[in-house]
């Protein structure tokens, strides 16, 4: 009878673990529409609304245990990958400047192989913005004002990088070139240059490199902010250019619930703040949003990940890739194939040793290794060699190198005041009573007050209270 037991049981894992087996959406071997409709269709409301915005780390999706969804891990981008250390390629203005498609699509392979080897899976990358004014704060890490190198770089960037099952991140969608107020600026542009010059790249990888996801920008397109805008992204991306992909918001770039689910967001970005599951149940109640338009969503964000093969068993990328001759000596190429000599008077360059015994090198960037521009592109490299070391390594004491500084580049610091210098109305405590409001006309109750002990409004990607 024990033994009946024992067959009787092991039978049942056997029927059990079958069943499971022909779960549809497990199946690789199926197209990935019908596994992403099987899937779907096994969902609950909850849990396709859990796939609408990142969890608590900032640069993850939420996984679904109960049905294997696997999360999705994001980084930064797109002159490297920014987490940790890893290779700095040169910026998106050098990349631009070899006029080298072929030479931009290997860079595309080699920062993906790096993005799996610290174990993410989406690269935020390329930024095919166009420069309108020099004083854009991110002109560095886009390519150019002409639209058509801008598509030939995306488009090849793209395949790169995907080819190697990395998702990646068309940004900044659109009109989005300058950092200044960059939540509240409104481009107003017509028609025909919106098309010809500012939406030609994210055409371009859209329709020939089939780019995965597009990154909507912070700031407002003819009256209406990008991430909301039923033009740009439910007219044109979605509608005239079939795209499939998902579209992701700028990190707190999003600004109300029901216009940008409507108008065609997927993915709020860092955390939910308008994208909640109670808040979007709330006017799914009300008929404001659809169920369509939820299930378009997840259809969407599942698609993505299934055509990365984030459901399916995927060969380990070797770590040491990181440290390679091959990524090295990639990133030395693009950069010496971006140096562009507009003058050599004299013939001084190449250098002759023999000719000329000392180097004067002049300008604060010589001594400082700048490997990026700042912000989300910036990347910390294992290590780096300043020009002026470089000088150094290559004439060594067969010439005298000497350095300046020059004009100094000022780097301003802001230091909130003392709070002994600040004090409350009843000038009974050190600092200043706060009121917080939730919206920006400071209107109806405050949902804060609290004594700040300091003015100091850096809260980051964050906020004041987690309210």
């Amino acid at each position: 009878m024990k033994k009946l037991l024992i067959i009787l049981s092991m039978t049942l894992l056997f029927v059990i673990h079958a069943c499971k087996e022909k779960e549809p959406y497990k199946n690789p071997k199926l197209a990935i529409d019908d596994r992403v409709e099987d899937l779907l269709k096994r969902m609950t409301l909850d849990e396709k609304l859990s796939l609408l915005s990142g969890d608590t780390t900032g640069f993850d999706t939420k996984a679904i245990s109960r049905l294997g969804v696997p999360a999705i891990h994001i980084t930064d981008g797109p002159l490297g990958v920014r987490w940790e250390r890893s290779t700095s390629f040169p910026a998106g203005v050098a990349m631009a400047a070899t006029w080298d498609t072929l030479l931009i699509k290997e860079v595309g392979v080699a920062m993906a192989l790096e993005t799996r080897a610290k174990g993410r899976d989406y690269l935020l990358g390329p930024c095919v913005c166009i420069h309108r004014m020099p004083l854009g704060g991110r002109n560095f890490e886009s390519y150019s004002e002409d639209p058509y190198l801008a598509s030939r770089m995306a488009v090849n960037w793209v395949k790169g990088l995907q080819s190697q099952k990395v998702i990646s991140s068309v940004k900044h969608y659109a009109t989005n070139d300058q950092e200044w107020e960059r939540n509240d600026y409104d481009v107003i542009v017509d028609e025909r240059t919106l098309r010809e010059i500012h939406l030609a790249p994210f055409e371009a990888a859209v329709k020939e490199a089939g780019a995965w996801t597009v990154m909507a920008a912070y700031n407002l397109q003819n009256g209406q902010h990008c991430t909301e805008n039923y033009h740009l992204i439910k007219d044109i991306l979605k509608g005239e250019w079939g795209f499939k992909g998902f579209v992701v918001s700028d990190w707190v770039s999003v600004y109300s619930t029901v216009n940008a689910a409507n108008a065609g967001l997927d993915l709020e970005m860092p955390v939910g703040a308008f994208f909640t599951p109670d808040s979007i149940k709330k006017y799914l109640n009300l008929g404001l949003i659809s169920n369509e338009t939820i299930d378009d969503k997840v259809r969407r964000i599942l698609t993505v990940a299934f055509s990365a093969g984030l459901f399916d068993k995927r060969n380990p990328v070797d770590t040491m890739i990181l440290h390679s001759k091959e990524h090295k000596e990639l990133e030395l190429k693009v950069a010496t194939e971006a140096i562009t000599l507009l003058k050599n008077e004299n013939n001084i360059l190449p250098v002759d040793i023999k000719k000329y015994k000392t180097i004067a090198v002049i300008g604060p960037n010589a001594k400082y290794v700048a490997t990026g521009g700042g912000g989300s592109s910036f990347v910390s490299p294992y290590y780096s060699v300043s020009p002026y070391e470089g000088l150094k390594n290559r004439f060594g004491n067969s010439a005298k190198i000497l350095y300046a500084t020059g004009d100094s580049i000022p780097r301003p610091t802001l230091n909130p005041i003392n709070s002994e210098f600040l004090l409350t109305p009843d000038k009974k405590e050190n600092g200043l009573r706060a009121e917080y409001f939730g919206n920006n006309n400071l209107e109806g109750q405050p949902i804060l007050k609290r004594i700040d002990k300091q003015v100091n409004w850096d809260f980051g990607v964050g906020s004041p209270d987690p309210k």
